[in-house]
Parts: C-alpha cells; structure tokens; sequence
C-alpha cells in the first residue's frame, strides 16, 4: 500500500515576489483612486491670494486686537417682511456707532451658488440696512465696516450666521 503524503510546496523567491507586486500594486491602485478624488473634488485653496495673507497674517492678529479694545458689537437680522438684512452696531456703552460705510457679503455655508456681495446703507442713526430677500435656511453674514476719512484696514470685521425662516 502507498502512503499519503502531505507535503507543503515550498517558497521559493517567485511567490514573494508575486506577493509582494500584488500588495504593492494593490495599494498604489487604491491611494490613486483616493488621489483622483481628492483632487477632483478640491482645489485646495480656500482664499485668494493666500501667500500674502499669510505675510500680513501679525497685521491682521493687530487689527483684531484693536477691534476687541474699540469694544463694539454688532447684530444682524432679516427683518419680518423679508426684504431687508439689518445691521446694527453698538459700542460698549450700548451706544450706536452711526456714520460707518458698511461692505461685505452674504454667503451659504456649504455653497457658493447663492453668495452676494452687499453695501449697506445707514438709515436711521447706527442701523445699516440694505434690500435684499433671502431664501428660507442658513446664511453666514462677513462684514467689514470702514470710518469716514480712515483707509487701510477696516475699523469693525464681523461674522455671524444667520438662519431665514420660511415666509407663509
């Protein structure tokens, strides 16, 4: 009678190096699917000329230091009709700070399909408005706020968001 053998096949360098091209490959063709996708779907860049922000990045760290002393504070709100975006800016006394030219824009936060660019009006004294109507949903509202007769850096940055009901 014959006897059964079980012999393992031994490795020889031809089944590493299959193993080894087949891992390899397999990870390369996976992270450039990955690559593919990230490029396609992000450019990178968030701002314009973000080189030289970044150069003047300790001016603007300055300009926000200047801004908390000066103390002022801001609300922003749709009115009930729905036709107007309403700025008002207050100093730390509670007081309104009337007289500034008010620019920004007004944009969605995860599209830019809808983004504005506004320049406000000051209306009565320290309330800035500006005719816009707005679709129901969340906005993020970026102002910068300039004095009379100062140029350079704006005098009043602002960011807040804003959520629009849906008018009946």
């Amino acid at each position: 009678m014959n006897a059964l053998r079980l012999t393992a096949k031994p490795i020889t360098g031809r089944h590493v190096l299959l193993a080894l091209i087949g891992f390899f490959g397999v990870m390369l063709i996976v992270n450039g699917i990955f690559l593919y996708y990230a490029v396609g779907t992000f450019n990178g860049f968030e701002t314009t000329n973000a080189y030289r922000r970044g150069i003047t990045y300790n001016d603007r760290i300055g300009a926000d230091v200047a801004q908390t002393a000066r103390g002022w504070a801001a609300t922003v709100h749709h009115n009930a009709r729905g036709e107007e975006l309403v700025i008002e800016v207050k100093n730390r006394q509670g007081g309104g700070v009337g007289g500034l030219m008010i620019q920004g824009e007004i944009r969605r936060p995860a599209t830019d399909r809808e983004d504005q660019t506004v320049t406000f009006e000051e209306g009565a004294p320290a309330r800035y408005t500006v005719p816009i109507k707005l679709a129901a949903g969340q906005w993020v509202v970026l102002l910068e706020a300039h004095e009379p007769g100062k140029s350079g850096e704006a005098s009043f940055r602002f960011k807040q968001r804003l959520w629009v009901k849906d008018l009946p």
